[in-house]
């Protein structure tokens, strides 16, 4: 399937609304927040890799009494199945793409302060 593709979307779509739906446990609460934007944005026609993003930082920040190695396995089976669509997908993406959505503009800087580049 190439990038952008709808049926793709509709996929990670239907992911992303099942695993908002099949995970109600109140620790999830703002996972479930972040899943709902990101079924909206889908919705909406923003790029589905941004989506990606999203969605995998969201989850491997889930649980974070979790330990690393335990991180996606640990979570509920809808939570995992997520995971496990979008992980190799992303892979399969260019770096530099990647890059334009995870990083903001700031170089972090002692004390707290930031220097902003373009």
């Amino acid at each position: 399937m190439q990038w952008g593709d709808k049926m793709a979307e509709s996929e990670l779509n239907n992911l992303i609304i099942a695993a908002f739906e099949q995970v109600t446990a109140p620790k999830y609460h703002d996972v479930r927040i972040q899943l709902a934007k990101a079924s909206q944005e889908l919705t909406n026609g923003t790029d589905e890799i941004k989506v990606m993003v999203g969605v995998r930082r969201e989850l491997l920040q889930a649980d974070l009494s979790l330990t690393i190695k335990n991180r996606i396995t640990g979570l509920p089976v809808a939570y995992q199945k997520l995971f496990n669509y979008v992980a190799p997908r992303l892979k399969k993406v260019d770096a530099q793409v990647i890059d334009r959505y995870t990083h903001y503009g700031f170089i972090p800087m002692k004390l707290g302060s930031t220097v902003k580049y373009s």
